[in-house]
C-alpha cells in the first residue's frame, strides 16, 4: 500500500471510530435521554434536573429528547443504585442524586450498591452549605439554645438517613452538643417543609441554596415562620437569611472542641461542594461521557437556563465532571477514625 493510500485509510478509520463526534451524533439522533431524579417532584434535585432538561438537548450531538423521571427512595439512594446497576449503560440514562450518598459509601452504610470512584461524573450544579432552621415559635432563637445540659430539644423533619436533611442535625449533635431530634420518612423537600408549615415539627435542615429558590416564603414575607440557626463552613456568606448566624467550624473552635469534630464538619462540607451532581454508570462509552460533560458545561452558560434560574432565585456554581471526580476521591479518603465515628452518628 502506497503512503498516500495508507494515510487515507488511517484517516477514514479515525473518522469512523466510536470516539468521533459523528459516531456520538449518529447514536443520539432520535434517542431519548432519561434523567433519573432521586427525589419527588418539587425538590431541589428534581428542580435542577428540569432546569437542565429545557436546554441540554441542543448541546448534545444528535439533539436527543431529554426527559426527567422521578425515582424517590432512600434519600436518592434508589436512583443511584438503579442507574449504576440495572439501567442501560449506553449514555441514555443520567442519574441525579444527593452527593451525601457518596459519604454513605465511605462509612460503609447499608444499601449502597455503587462505587463513587467508578461512577462517571457529568458535573454538579452548585457549591453550598448545610444549614438548620427553626420555627420562630419553637422557643429556639439561636443555636446556643439547643446546646448543653439545659439545651432545648428541637424536632426537625428529614427525608432519609445520611442525606442533606438528616446529616447536618446529627453531625451538629455529635460535634457541638446540640439537641436536634430528627423525624425521618418524608418523601422529599416539599413534604419536609410542609411539615414545618403545618407545625408537625419545629424545624428542618437542608442545603442553604434550597432556601432562596424553594423555601423563601418560610423566611420572608407575610407567611414567614422560620429562622436559620447554623450553617456549615468556616465563613458565612452575605445573605439576609444568614444575618447573625454562626458558622459551624468557627463554633467548634469557640466551644473548645477537638480536631475530630472539625474533621467531621469538613467531611460533610466536602459533600456540599458538589451539590446536585449528575453521573452516568460505568460502562458508558468514553466518547459519549465526554459529549455529555461538554453539553452539561455549555448548558449552564445558556441564557434561557440562566434566566430561569434567576427567576427561581437559584444560585449556580457548576463544577465539571473532572472536578466532581476529584472531590469524590478526596471525600472517600477521609480519615478512618472520623468515618467510624460518623457511622455511629448516623445510626
Amino acid at each position: 500500500m502506497g503512503k498516500k493510500l495508507w494515510l487515507l485509510a488511517v484517516s477514514f478509520a479515525f473518522l469512523t471510530t466510536p470516539a468521533s463526534g459523528a459516531s456520538v451524533e449518529d447514536f443520539y439522533k432520535g434517542k431519548t435521554i432519561r434523567i433519573v431524579a432521586g427525589m419527588a417532584p418539587g425538590g431541589a434535585t428534581d428542580t435542577n434536573a428540569r432546569l437542565l432538561q429545557k436546554v441540554l438537548s441542543k448541546y448534545i450531538p444528535g439533539n436527543p429528547n431529554v426527559v426527567v423521571e422521578n425515582k424517590p427512595g432512600g434519600g436518592t439512594m434508589l436512583a443511584a443504585n438503579t442507574v449504576y446497576n440495572t439501567e442501560a449503560k449506553d449514555g441514555t440514562v443520567i442519574a441525579a442524586f444527593n452527593p451525601d450518598i457518596v459519604l454513605s459509601q465511605a462509612i460503609g452504610a447499608p444499601g449502597v450498591r455503587f462505587d463513587g470512584l467508578e461512577y462517571q461524573w457529568i458535573g454538579s450544579a452548585v457549591e453550598t452549605s448545610s444549614m438548620c432552621a427553626a420555627r420562630t415559635d419553637s422557643g429556639v432563637t439561636r443555636i446556643e439554645d439547643t446546646i448543653g445540659e439545659r439545651g432545648k430539644e428541637l424536632v426537625v423533619s428529614s427525608f432519609g438517613k445520611g442525606g442533606p436533611s438528616h446529616l447536618p442535625p446529627v453531625v451538629f449533635n455529635a460535634t457541638l452538643g446540640t439537641k436536634f431530634k430528627v423525624v425521618t420518612g418524608y418523601e422529599g423537600g416539599v413534604p419536609q417543609r410542609l411539615a414545618v408549615k403545618n407545625k408537625e415539627v419545629q424545624g428542618f435542615c437542608t442545603t442553604f441554596q434550597t432556601l432562596p429558590s424553594l423555601a423563601a416564603d418560610l423566611f420572608e414575607g407575610p407567611a414567614a415562620c422560620c429562622k436559620v440557626l447554623i450553617i456549615t463552613g468556616s465563613e458565612v456568606e452575605d445573605h439576609p437569611f444568614l444575618k447573625g448566624v454562626p458558622a459551624a467550624e468557627k463554633l467548634v473552635e469557640k466551644l473548645g472542641k477537638g480536631k475530630d469534630e472539625l474533621a467531621m464538619l469538613r467531611a460533610i462540607q466536602a459533600v456540599n461542594r458538589i451539590t446536585r451532581p449528575m453521573a452516568v454508570a460505568p460502562g458508558v462509552p468514553k466518547d459519549r461521557v465526554q459529549a455529555l460533560r461538554r453539553a452539561y458545561d455549555k448548558a449552564f452558560t445558556d441564557p434561557e437556563l440562566r434566566r430561569a434560574a434567576e427567576k427561581m432565585k437559584m444560585d449556580l456554581g457548576p463544577k465539571t465532571g473532572e472536578e466532581v471526580s476529584r472531590i469524590v476521591q478526596e471525600l472517600l479518603k477521609t480519615p478512618k477514625p472520623v468515618l467510624v465515628w460518623l457511622t455511629e452518628v448516623i445510626k
